[in-house]
């Protein structure tokens, strides 16, 4: 059965104290206030993680960020906040932190709470087979992916990332790895959020 769920509307907020500006969105309008509280709490505690793991005690740090909404649709949201810093003159660094959520429970989850067993292995194949593809220089190769691998869902789409420095030299930038739902079709369960997209 189609579900037609209504997207949340999205409000711009700005975080702002000195040498740190942040925008980052607000879920508002959704018929489950508490699920909007929720989303809005952990939305506002990844802004302050990811300041977090960007200042550096000792140097003089300016701060700056955005963010970008991949999905909302199907009671699915996926935002994936972007922070830059400067550190007067030496080199600047970018980190990246996402959240996938429920919007009727506020829920977020986990890249293991999404799968059944076996998932692993259809992801680390195909991150094998993009890196060749794409000849991703590698610092140590390609262990695979944790249960708490950082992701986002784009559409029909997971997508798998890693921070700077992460997987690959820098000047690779953020390596990220798009990959299809059909292919972890097998590996969704009826009551995974992603079950929703998963309408071929």
């Amino acid at each position: 059965m189609l579900l037609i769920k209504r997207p949340v509307d999205i409000i711009v907020r700005v975080y702002r104290r000195p040498d740190i500006t942040m925008l980052y969105p607000q879920a508002a309008g959704h018929e489950n206030f508490n699920a909007n509280a929720l989303m809005n709490v952990k939305i506002r505690n990844a802004v302050m993680d990811l300041i977090k793991s960007l200042e550096q005690p000792g140097l003089k740090t300016t701060i700056s960020g955005s963010f970008e909404i991949k999905n909302n649709q199907r009671g699915i949201l996926s935002i994936l906040l972007i922070a830059m810093a400067e550190f007067g003159g030496a080199h600047p660094m970018t980190m990246a932190k996402s959240l996938t959520m429920d919007t009727a429970t506020g829920e977020l989850y986990s890249l293991n709470q999404l799968f059944s067993p076996g998932y692993k292995e259809i992801i680390n194949a195909e991150i094998r087979k993009q890196i060749k593809e794409r000849n991703i220089p590698l610092l140590d190769g390609f262990k695979g992916i944790s249960d708490d691998q950082e992701y986002y869902v784009s559409d029909h789409t997971i997508v798998i990332y890693y921070q700077l420095y992460e997987l690959a030299p820098y000047a690779a930038g953020f390596p990220y790895f798009p990959i299809p739902l059909y292919l972890l079709s097998g590996v969704i369960p009826d009551n995974s959020p992603l079950d929703r997209l998963n309408y071929f």
